[in-house]
């Protein structure tokens, strides 16, 4: 009896952990591997903390875009795999490996969440 509960327990985690990290969008993971500046943009709040090899600094929305555009066109990605993603409040993040032909990255994703939707407020991406 002990067993099955505590089985029934772990399978309730799983099945709650997995719910969560579902509500961050697909599209973000997704523009990360093809390198689309332009889809994570549609995410990115109206300032944005972008840090980035040679960029450190707020900007604004299309700034960042262009920044990003610029980095991918740099960093053609191969892929892109979610390490860790989790929400808590009104917050969000999402941690990942971008790989390039010439380099990895981890990339971090702040969010915030207002009215169910996420919204990219600090973006960090970093050789691995």
């Amino acid at each position: 009896m002990k067993l099955k509960v505590i089985t029934l327990l772990i399978f309730g985690l799983i099945i709650t952990g997995t719910i969560i990290a579902q509500n961050i969008p697909n599209d973000i993971p997704t523009a990360f591997k093809t390198g689309d500046a332009q889809l994570l943009e549609k995410y990115m709040e109206n300032k944005i903390f972008l840090i980035i090899p040679g960029i450190k600094q707020q900007l604004s929305r299309p700034k960042a875009k262009e920044k990003l555009s610029v980095f991918f066109s740099n960093n053609k990605p191969m892929d892109f795999k979610t390490i860790h993603q989790s929400e808590q409040n009104n917050s969000g993040y999402m941690i990942g490996k971008l790989s390039s032909k010439n380099h990895e990255f981890r990339v971090h994703i702040l969010m915030k969440i207002t009215d169910k939707k996420y919204i990219i407020n600090q973006l960090r991406i970093e050789n691995f």
